[in-house]
C-alpha cells in the first residue's frame, strides 16, 4: 500500500518517537475511545502533507508541539510564529527532549515498490522545514513531488477532516462550483482570465466608440450636404403651414369649448336624479344584508347538523364490526359445543364398553379363581387314587433311606434347591415382560389410532385455516388495492392541483382573471370599429410588438409606457378622421400615431456598444410598416440587465439617455430614478399563453372530475372491514383449534414414541430373560442327573423289594401328582396374573376415559355459558345499534328541517338580490351616462390639453385674450382628474383646468365658427398635411454647412484610431478566449467525470437487498457557457422516496450523498490514499454497513483508505485495525497495529 507507517515526535498528543506501521491492508480503520489521540493521527499524516497549521485545529505552530506535564512549565516563551508555506529551510535538533520541536515524517512506496521519505519539522523557531529522503528542500518542490503522486495539498483530494462531510452537503450550488473550480485546476487561471476580460473589454469599448465615432461623422457629413440646398426652401414654406395650423387650432378650440359646456349641463340634470336611486339602492342593500345573515346562519345549522349525522353514521358503522365479531363467537362456541357434545357421545359409548369389558375381565378372574380351586380338588382326589401303598415297615425304611441318601450330594442338592427357586422368579419375571409387552402393543394400537384421528383433524383444520387465511388475503388485497388507489387518485390529485395552482398563479399574474375595466373594452371595441371603418388604422403599439425574450416582458412595458394604448395609423387625417369618429359615437379617447408626420430622431449608434445593455428597439418584434411608430413609442431608450449596468451608462458614463432595467426601474435622462412593482406587469404580450394557459386548466379541471369519479366508494370499504373481522374472528378461532390439536397430537406422538421405545427396550429384556430360564433348566437337569445317581445307589436294594425300577418311579407317582397340581396351579396363576393386569389396564383405561368425558361435558356447559354471555352481549350491541340508528334517524330529521329552513332563507335571499340587483342596474345606468359625459368633457380637456402643450412645444403663437402658454404642463394632467362626489351621493362634472388662458376666437370667420363638422377639420388637415408633406422634403438642418467642415477635418484622424483599435480589440478578445477555453475545458473535464460518476456511486451507497439498484444523483450545471462562474447543483433521489431539496433530506441521507460526492470527486484526480475522520458520525447501522461495503470494494482497487471511526459496523469490514488508546502514566496516546487478514477463515 502507498502509505506504510507514520513516525512521529511529540506531535500533539504523541510524545515522544512513536512509529504508526499501516502495513500493507488497503482498508484500515484508526480506533479508540474519545480525547485517545485519533484526530491528532488524521492531523499529523495533513501535517506531513503540508496542509496548513489553521486547518488542524490550531491557530500556530507551536499548538502542534506535546504539552504534556513535564512540558507544561514551558509555556511562557514568546509565541511561535505562523504555518510559513513558502517553506524556510531552517534545520531542527532532533536530539532534545524540551518538547519545543516535533516532526512528522510519513514512509510512501510508489508503484516501483520505491520508498519515498516525506518529513515535516517544526523547530524551535516555530518554522515549518520540509526534508525529502532525509534531505532538507523548500516547499515548492517538496510540493512538487507530492503532485507526481497526485497528492493535491490545496484540493485536499485524499483527505475529510470531520465535520467536512456536513459542510459539502449543506453548501450551495456556487461553492460547489468553486470547488470543482479548484480541483480541476481552472481556478489557477482566474487572475489570467480576469485580467484579459478586463483588457477584452476596454478594447472592445474603445473599438466601438471608435467606430462609432467614424459611423457618424461619416452620416453626418452626408446628411451635412443634402441638407445644405434645403435651407432656403424650408424657410419660406414654414410660415404658411403655421398660419394654417393657428386656423385650426382655434377652430377646434372653439369647439371644445362648446361641448364641455354642454356636456357639463346634462351632468348636472342627471345629478338631481341620483339622491333617489342611491336612496332605494342602499334601502334594498340592507334588506339583502339581513336576508344573508338568517341564510348564512341557515347554512351554519346545516353544516352542523350535517356533521351531527355524519358523527352518528359513523358511530353506527363504527359498532357493526363488534356486533359481526360477536356473532362470529357465538356460531364459533356454538360449533365448539357441539363438536364437544359429538365427541362426548364417542366418549361415552367407549365407555360403557370398557366397562363392559372391565367387567368381563372381573368376571373372568372370578372364574379362574373358582377353577384353581376345583383343579386342587381334583388333584387331590387324583393323587388318593392312583398312589401306591407302602407298609408302615416299608415307608420307615424308606424314610430312613431317604435319610441316608439326603446325606449325599449335599451341596448339588441344595443347589438343586436354589436353581428351582431361581428359575420360579426367573419365570414369574418373563411372564410379568409378557404381560407388561402385551400391554404396551394394545396401548401402541390405541394411540396410533387416536393419532390418525387427530391427523385427519389437523389437516381439516389446517385447510380450512388456509382457506381463511386465503380470503382474508383476498380481502386485504381489495383493501390494499382500494387503499392504494384512493391514495395513487389522491397523489395524481394533489399534484394536478399543484399544477392547477400552479395554473391559477400564472393567470392571476397575467391578469386574466381581473375584469377589464369598461374603459378598456370600449377601447377595444372601438378600435376594431376603427379598423373597419377607416383604412390604414394598423393597431395599438402593445398590439402590434412582442419582446424577443420573456424576460424584457416588464422592462418593455414600461418603456412603452403612455405609449402602450397609441393607436399607429398611416397618415394624420386618418387619425383626425378616428378621433372625430370617436368623438361622434361618444367611445372615449385614444392616442394617434400618424406614421406619414410624426418626428423620429435617429438613435446614436454607440449605445449598442455597452454590454448588458440593448436598445429597447432591438428587444421587440414587429412589423417594418410600423417601425418609425416603434422608434417613436421606444426613442434611444435602453434596456439593462441590471441596476449597476444602468447606473455605469448613466452615472459613470455621462449618457443622457433613458435606461430601464429588466424588472422595471427606471433612470431618466436627468438623473432621477423610478422603480417599484407595477400592476400590469408582461401580460399584454401573453393572450396567447393566456388561452394556452385556460385551456391548460380545463384540462387540470376535467381530470379532477374524473379522478374523484374513479375514486373507490368508501362503503365499499366498509362492507370489506366487516368481512375482514369476521374472517379475522373465525381465523383467530379456527388457529387457535388447530394449534390445540396439533399440540395434543404432538403429546401423543411423543407417547407412542415413548411407548415404542419401551417395546424395544422389552423385547431384549424378554429374550435375555427366556435364555436365564433355559440356562437355568439346563443347570438343573445336569445336577438331578447327579443325585439320581446318588439315590439309585442308596435305593437299589429297596426298588426290587417294592418292584420298582428306582425310586424316582416311586417318587415321580406322587411328585407327579404334586407336580401336575403346581403346574395346573402355576398355570392358572398365570392366567390370574394377566387378568389382573388387563383389569389394571382397564380401570386407568377408564379413568382416563371418564376424565375425559368429564373434560367434554365441562367444555360443552362452558361454551354454553359462553353463548349465553355472547348472546346477552350481542342484545346488548344491537339495542345500541338500534338506538344509534335511531339517533341516525332523529339527526337526519333535524336536518330535514334546517335544510327546508335554509331553502326558504335561499329563496328570499334570491327575491331580494334580484331586486337589488335591478335597482343596481337603474343607478349604474344613470352613474354610466354621468360617466359618459364626464369622460366626454374630460376627453375634451385632453384634447384642449393637447392643443396646448402641443403649442407650447411646438411654439406656436396662438392668439389669446387673456394667460400664457408657459404656465401650460408638459405632462397630460388630465388623466389625475377624480370624480367629485358630494355628501348626498351626487356627481358633479369632471373638473376641466384651462391653465387661465382664454384664446382670441374673434380672429375666426363666422362660416368657421358655425360649422364644426369633420368634413371642414378633414380639410384643414389636409391643408396641413400636405403642406407638412412639402416642408419635409425639404427640411434643413441649419448647422450642416458650418459642421460639415468640422467633420470633413475629424474623419482622416477617426480612421486612423479606429483601425488601431480594431487591432487591439481582436487580440484582447483572442487572449481572452484561449483563456476562456482553457479554464472551460479543465472545469468540463472534471465535472463530466464526476457527472458521470456520481450516479453510479451513489447507488452503490445507497442500494440494499429491497432496493437493489439504490438512489439516484445526478449534477447539472446553471450556465453551460462559463460555468465556473455560476453554480453547479447537486440533486439526489434517495431509495424509495421522490425527488425533493437537498435541504430537506435527513441527516444519514445528507451524509450518504456528501460521501458519494466526495468520492465522486476524489475518483477525477485519485490520490493514492484517503483518509477520512469519523465521516459515519450521522449514519445508523445501516448505511455504514453500506459505507463498509462501498469503502471494501474500493480497497480492492489499489486505493488505500484510512477512516477513523467509532462504530464497530465499520471497522470490523476493515483489513486492519490502528488501536489508539492514552497511556496516563506518560500522559501520552499510543497505537497498536493489528492486521485482520491473518484472522479471516
Amino acid at each position: 500500500m502507498p502509505l506504510k507507517r507514520l513516525e512521529l515526535y511529540n506531535f500533539k498528543s504523541y510524545r515522544g518517537t512513536q512509529v504508526i506501521d499501516l502495513g500493507d491492508a488497503p482498508f484500515t480503520c484508526i480506533i479508540g475511545p474519545n480525547g485517545a489521540g485519533k484526530s491528532n493521527l488524521m492531523d499529523a499524516i495533513s501535517f506531513v502533507l503540508g496542509v496548513k497549521s489553521a486547518q488542524l485545529r490550531s491557530t500556530q505552530l507551536r499548538d502542534l508541539v506535546y504539552r504534556g506535564r513535564k512540558a507544561a512549565q514551558m509555556d511562557n516563551d514568546e509565541a511561535m510564529d505562523m504555518d510559513d508555506e513558502a517553506g524556510e529551510t531552517l534545520t531542527q535538533t532532533e536530539n532534545g527532549t524540551d518538547a519545543r520541536s516535533a516532526w512528522v515524517q510519513a514512509v510512501y512506496e510508489d508503484e516501483h515498490r520505491k520508498e519515498w521519505k516525506f518529513r515535516r519539522n517544526i523547530s524551535t523557531a516555530g518554522v515549518s522545514t520540509y526534508h525529502l529522503n532525509s534531505k532538507a528542500v523548500p516547499w515548492t518542490a517538496y510540493n512538487q513531488q507530492l503532485e507526481k503522486f497526485n497528492i493535491l495539498v490545496k484540493a485536499k483530494n485524499f483527505l475529510v477532516f470531520q465535520g467536512d462531510v456536513e459542510g459539502v452537503a449543506s453548501q450551495d450550488s456556487k461553492a460547489l462550483a468553486r470547488l470543482i473550480d479548484r480541483i480541476s485546476g481552472s481556478l489557477d487561471l482566474a487572475p489570467q482570465y480576469d485580467a484579459a476580460k478586463a483588457a477584452q473589454d476596454k478594447a472592445t469599448e474603445a473599438s466601438t466608440a471608435n467606430y462609432a465615432k467614424k459611423r457618424g461623422m461619416l452620416n453626418d457629413a452626408k446628411h451635412f450636404k443634402e441638407q445644405r440646398d434645403e435651407v432656403r426652401q424650408w424657410e419660406r414654406m414654414r410660415d404658411a403651414k403655421d398660419d394654417m395650423i393657428k386656423r385650426h387650432l382655434l377652430w377646434r378650440l372653439y369647439h371644445i369649448t362648446n361641448e364641455i359646456n354642454e356636456s357639463t349641463r346634462q351632468v348636472e340634470e342627471a345629478n338631481e336624479k341620483l339622491t333617489e336611486l342611491r336612496t332605494s339602492v342602499d334601502k334594498n342593500d340592507r334588506k339583502l344584508r339581513e336576508a344573508k345573515k338568517q341564510q348564512a346562519q341557515a347554512q351554519l345549522n346545516v353544516k352542523k347538523r350535517e356533521g351531527t349525522v355524519k358523527k352518528a353514521e359513523k358511530a353506527h358503522e363504527d359498532k357493526k364490526p363488534d356486533l359481526v365479531a360477536v356473532e362470529t363467537q357465538i356460531a364459533h362456541s356454538v360449533k365448539k359445543a357441539k363438536n364437544a357434545g359429538s365427541l362426548a357421545e364417542r366418549v361415552e359409548k367407549d365407555e360403557e364398553r370398557q366397562a363392559d369389558n372391565l367387567k368381563t375381565l372381573e368376571e373372568g378372574a372370578e372364574d379362574i379363581k373358582r377353577m384353581m380351586d376345583e383343579a386342587a380338588e381334583r388333584q387331590r382326589k387324583k393323587s388318593q387314587a392312583s398312589g401306591k401303598a407302602l407298609s408302615t415297615a416299608d415307608l420307615d425304611e424308606y424314610r430312613n433311606l431317604r435319610s441316608q441318601a439326603n446325606t449325599l450330594a449335599v451341596d448339588e442338592r441344595q443347589k438343586v434347591e436354589a436353581l428351582r427357586r431361581e428359575q420360579k422368579t426367573l419365570r414369574d419375571a418373563l411372564v410379568s415382560v409378557e404381560d407388561k409387552l402385551q400391554q404396551a402393543e394394545r396401548q401402541k394400537a390405541k394411540l396410533t389410532g387416536e393419532i390418525d384421528r387427530l391427523s385427519d383433524l389437523d389437516e381439516d383444520t389446517s385447510s380450512k385455516v388456509h382457506e381463511l387465511n386465503s380470503e382474508r388475503e383476498r380481502i386485504k388485497a381489495q383493501l390494499d388495492h382500494a387503499q392504494a388507489e384512493r391514495v395513487r387518485i389522491n397523489l395524481k390529485e394533489t399534484e394536478i392541483n399543484e399544477r392547477l395552482q400552479d395554473v391559477y398563479n400564472q393567470l392571476l399574474q397575467a391578469g386574466v382573471d381581473k375584469r377589464e375595466n369598461e374603459r378598456e373594452v370600449k377601447l377595444k371595441e372601438t378600435l376594431a370599429s376603427l379598423k373597419r371603418v377607416f383604412p390604414g388604422v394598423h393597431g395599438r403599439i402593445v398590439d402590434l410588438c412582442r419582446p424577443t425574450a420573456q424576460k424584457y416582458d416588464r422592462a418593455v412595458m414600461t418603456v412603452l409606457g403612455r405609449n402602450i394604448d397609441a393607436v399607429v395609423v398611416d397618415h394624420e387625417k386618418t387619425a383626425i378622421d378616428c378621433i372625430e369618429y370617436m368623438r361622434n359615437q361618444r367611445a372615449g379617447q385614444a392616442t394617434f400615431i400618424p406614421l406619414d408626420t410624426i418626428q423620429v430622431k435617429p438613435v446614436p449608434e454607440r449605445l449598442r456598444a455597452f454590454k448588458g445593455a440593448r436598445l429597447a428597439i432591438d428587444t421587440i418584434q414587429f412589423d417594418p410598416q410600423v417601425e418609425r411608430a416603434m422608434q417613436f413609442a421606444c426613442s434611444s431608450t435602453l434596456i439593462c440587465d441590471t441596476l449597476e449596468v444602468a447606473r455605469y451608462i448613466c452615472y459613470e458614463k455621462g449618457q443622457e439617455v433613458k435606461a430601464v432595467t429588466v424588472d422595471g426601474t427606471i433612470i431618466h435622462k436627468s438623473g432621477n430614478m423610478t422603480g417599484g412593482q407595477g400592476q400590469s406587469g408582461g401580460r399584454k404580450f401573453d393572450d396567447k399563453q393566456v388561452e394556452a394557459l385556460k385551456r391548460l386548466k380545463e384540462t387540470y379541471l376535467n381530470q379532477l372530475k374524473e379522478l374523484n369519479q374513479s375514486k373507490p366508494e368508501d362503503k365499499a370499504d366498509e362492507g370489506l372491514l366487516q368481512q375482514l373481522a369476521r374472517l379475522d374472528a373465525e381465523h383467530s378461532i379456527a388457529k387457535d383449534d388447530l394449534d390445540s390439536t396439533r399440540t395434543r397430537l404432538r403429546g401423543l406422538r411423543e407417547e407412542l414414541k415413548h411407548v415404542d421405545a419401551e417395546i424395544k427396550k422389552t423385547l431384549p429384556d424378554r429374550e435375555k430373560r427366556a435364555k436365564a430360564v433355559e440356562t437355568a433348566q439346563k443347570e438343573l437337569d445336569k445336577l438331578v442327573k447327579v443325585i439320581d445317581d446318588a439315590d439309585d445307589g442308596v435305593f437299589a436294594n429297596f426298588c426290587r423289594k417294592i418292584k420298582v425300577s428306582n425310586i424316582r418311579e416311586y417318587e415321580d407317582v406322587q411328585l407327579k401328582m404334586a407336580r401336575e397340581e403346581s403346574e395346573a396351579m402355576e398355570k392358572y396363576s398365570q392366567q390370574q396374573a394377566r387378568a389382573s393386569h388387563q383389569i389394571e389396564f382397564e380401570k386407568a383405561q377408564l379413568q382416563s376415559t371418564r376424565e375425559r368425558l368429564a373434560s367434554l361435558r365441562a367444555t360443552v356447559e362452558k361454551e354454553k355459558k359462553n353463548v349465553t354471555v355472547l348472546e346477552g352481549k350481542k342484545r346488548e350491541i344491537e339495542e345500541e345499534l338500534e338506538a344509534l340508528q335511531a339517533e341516525v334517524d332523529r339527526q337526519r330529521q333535524k336536518l330535514e328541517d334546517v335544510s327546508k329552513a335554509l331553502e326558504e332563507a335561499d329563496e328570499v335571499v334570491d327575491s331580494l338580490r334580484d331586486s337589488a340587483r335591478k335597482t343596481q342596474r337603474t343607478l349604474d345606468k344613470a352613474l354610466k351616462e354621468i360617466a359618459s359625459w364626464n369622460d366626454e368633457i374630460e376627453m375634451s380637456a385632453s384634447d384642449r390639453h393637447a392643443i396646448y402643450r402641443r403649442c407650447r412645444l411646438e411654439e406656436i403663437e396662438l392668439p389669446l385674450v387673456k394667460g400664457s402658454l408657459d404656465k401650460v404642463p408638459i405632462e397630460d394632467t388630465t388623466k389625475e382628474m377624480a370624480m367629485d362626489i358630494d355628501d348626498d351621493g351626487t356627481q358633479l362634472p369632471a373638473e376641466t383646468n384651462d391653465f387661465g388662458i382664454k384664446p382670441d376666437f374673434d380672429q375666426l370667420e363666422d362660416e368657421d365658427k358655425e360649422n364644426g363638422s369633420e368634413e371642414v377639420g378633414r380639410e384643414f388637415e389636409a391643408q396641413i398635411a400636405k403642406m407638412k408633406g412639402e416642408i419635409e422634403k425639404v427640411v434643413p438642418n441649419m448647422k450642416a454647412v458650418d459642421r460639415l467642415a468640422d467633420v470633413e477635418a475629424n474623419l482622416d484622424d477617426a480612421e486612423r484610431e479606429a483601425e488601431q483599435t480594431r487591432k487591439d480589440s481582436k487580440k484582447a478578445k483572442e487572449d481572452f478566449q484561449s483563456l476562456k477555453k482553457q479554464r472551460c475545458d479543465l472545469f468540463n473535464k472534471a465535472y463530466e467525470h464526476m457527472s458521470g460518476c456520481i450516479d453510479k456511486i451513489y447507488k452503490d451507497l445507497t442500494k440494499a437487498k429491497n432496493m437493489p439498484t439504490g438512489g439516484v444523483a445526478f449534477l447539472s450545471l446553471e450556465d453551460a457557457e462559463e460555468p465556473y462562474l455560476s453554480g453547479v447543483r447537486y440533486n439526489v433521489m434517495p431509495p424509495s422516496k421522490q425527488f425533493v431539496e437537498m435541504e430537506q433530506l435527513s441527516g444519514g441521507e445528507k451524509t450518504m450523498a456528501a460521501l458519494a460526492l466526495l468520492f465522486a470527486i476524489h475518483s477525477f484526480h485519485p490520490a493514492p490514499f484517503f483518509v477520512l475522520d469519523e465521516v459515519d458520525a450521522a449514519l445508523d447501522p445501516t448505511n455504514v454497513s453500506k459505507l463498509a461495503r462501498y469503502v471494501r470494494h474500493q480497497a480492492e482497487k489499489s486505493v488505500q483508505f484510512l477512516i477513523i471511526s467509532l462504530k464497530s459496523t465499520l471497522y470490523e469490514h476493515a483489513d486492519g485495525l490502528v488501536g489508539v488508546y492514552r497511556e496516563q502514566e506518560e500522559n501520552s496516546s499510543k497505537t497498536l497495529s493489528l492486521d485482520l487478514r491473518r484472522y479471516v477463515e
